[in-house]
């Protein structure tokens, strides 16, 4: 039997972190900041999950790559947020989708587009399901009949790779994983890995303006979109290829981001590179966060774009077992397919040391700097931080992320505002203390993404409403504050109301009339981005 995805947590079934990982985070929560686990609620058994009959009869044309079988129908009610969490752990479905649709090719969603805007049905849009806002919650509210969820991952082929252009064309419900696998054959890579990179797609990665491996320079799957095809309920919308063009407003702006609202994106032809043949990475540590953010700073103003240039604090080190907390960890990695890059690590250094960082390991160009020392420990519980949120949340431990961009001019008030108003809302909200960390996701030369976590014991009979009202303190600070609700995380559900502040008034009438157009019955992924006609 296959192993399948978990409905309660990240990636597979058999994926989790060990008992050592867990150990370890108890510990750094506990000794560090108090933060201690509550008896722990059991994941919910498929035989539990209190699941409504589905209240669509679907006809035979999508009956026929459609499903309702419960696992199916509990797998696709969440996506990875954490009020997603909770609500998993409080058994709390009565929201999952009537049915799960697999479309194979456009001609599916066409058909399917066709009879859910005659039947007043809502379709969500879903890629991997790595949603960490609420973007493919099915919260539904507008007089719908039923819902279905709509997971692209049947159309998730290479078709084609224009060696020359340094180009492909691939279905927009390609992972990662096979993406990558589709065009290592050709010796080459699209090189954009989010931290979701196993578990999301192509597509999702469009829709939702997803933030890569890139600190610097080609920081947002934007940077590296030739063209994008999208099929609507109000037609299909495929712009030019084109490595650059000056005509007009873009079409691939409108799609960019659009978050499943406007249509399903079902193919992109995306610029690739070379396979990456040189890599160097380096380390230091500064006694201040600030101190390091300096640094950055110069580094990012020297056009040097190093693949790598982020700080984590000493609270975020310490959690995840990467340091005591007495020291911020800057990290710079360079990495090429054409030449050696010592030349450019050696500048950075440079910066680096200007700014009072001290080498975290000693050993100047070692190849494997990026496994050892301070550097090494956080790149692991990195790669396994997806797995803390399904092992936290059923002992009663708040732990969620927000992330932000800002100019360097503004950038020092926003982290102590943001910071402060964090810690004194865990206060208000829980009656304790708890932990508040900040790291640098990505990098420009006019400003920097800070990325902050945030970890506390809640109460497991309000942790749903004490989250939210953390997060609405901590959301109005960052507005606050002159930043972006989100960097790379997008809207989803959960920061609709902020994103209405930020963008223009006039922009969003707009962006509803062109919803109007693409979606006149409003049938995809409503209360997202705009409000249902």
């Amino acid at each position: 039997m296959a192993i399948r995805l978990k409905y309660w947590g990240w990636g597979y079934e058999n994926e989790s972190l060990t008992a050592t990982e867990k150990s370890q985070l108890l510990s750094a929560l506990a000794e560090g900041y108090g933060i201690r686990p509550g008896p722990e609620l059991p994941v919910p058994g498929l035989a539990e999950i209190d699941l409504a009959d589905s209240r669509l009869r679907l006809p035979a044309p999508i009956d026929h790559f459609s499903t309702a079988e419960p696992y199916e129908r509990v797998l696709h009610s969440f996506g990875q947020s954490q009020p997603d969490s909770i609500r998993i752990f409080a058994r709390d479905f009565s929201h999952a989708p009537d049915a799960v649709a697999y479309p194979r090719h456009e001609a599916d969603l066409i058909t399917l587009f066709d009879w859910a805007s005659e039947a007043q049905v809502a379709l969500i849009p879903y890629g991997g399901g790595s949603s960490v806002v609420g973007g493919v919650t099915p919260d539904i509210n507008g007089g719908f009949r039923g819902t279905v969820t709509v997971n692209t991952s049947r159309m998730n082929g290479v078709l084609e790779v224009d060696p020359l252009s340094r180009a492909a064309r691939i279905q927009g419900g390609a992972r990662g994983p096979e993406l990558e696998a589709g065009l290592k054959p050709h010796g080459l890579t699209l090189r954009h890995f989010p931290q979701s990179f196993e578990h999301s797609t192509l597509g999702g990665w469009i829709a939702t303006r997803s933030g890569g491996h890139f600190a610097t320079l080609y920081t947002h799957i934007d940077d590296l979109v030739e063209n994008v095809t999208m099929v609507t309920p109000g037609g299909r919308i495929v712009s030019r290829r084109l490595p650059g063009s000056g005509a007009g407003p873009s079409p691939d702006r409108l799609m960019l981001g659009s978050e499943g609202s406007l249509g399903i994106i079902t193919e992109a032809w995306v610029r690739l590179q070379a396979r990456v043949r040189f890599k160097a990475t380096a380390g230091f540590r500064y006694p201040d966060f600030l101190q390091a953010a300096r640094s950055v700073r110069a580094i990012s103003q020297t056009g040097l774009y190093p693949s790598n240039v982020r700080i984590v604090d000493g609270v975020e080190l310490g959690i995840n077992g990467a340091g005591d907390g007495s020291f911020a960890l800057l990290v710079i990695s360079f990495e090429s397919s054409d030449h050696p890059v010592d030349v450019w690590m050696a500048r950075a250094a440079e910066c680096a040391r200007d700014g009072g960082g001290i080498p975290d390991v000693e050993g100047g160009s070692d190849p494997d700097a990026h496994l050892k020392g301070s550097v090494g420990a956080w790149r692991n519980a990195f790669i396994r931080m997806p797995y803390n949120r399904e092992f936290l949340t059923p002992l009663g431990i708040i732990s969620d992320t927000f992330e932000t961009a800002i100019t360097w001019d503004r950038f020092e008030p926003l982290y102590h505002e943001v910071g402060q108003t964090t810690r004194a809302a865990i206060r208000s909200v829980t009656g304790a203390e708890g932990a508040v960390s900040c790291r640098f996701s990505h990098v420009y030369p006019d400003g920097p993404a800070p990325y902050f976590a945030f970890h506390c014991a809640a109460d497991p009979a309000s942790m749903q409403e004490q989250w939210w009202e953390i997060k609405q303190a901590v959301s109005d600070a960052v507005m606050a504050a002159g930043g972006t609700i989100t960097h790379h995380h997008a809207i989803g559900r959960d920061h609709r109301p902020w994103y209405d502040q930020q963008r223009p008034g006039l922009f969003g009438e707009v962006l509803a009339k062109a919803k109007g157009q693409l979606d006149p019955k409003g049938i995809l992924n409503p209360g997202v981005l705009v409000d249902t006609p």
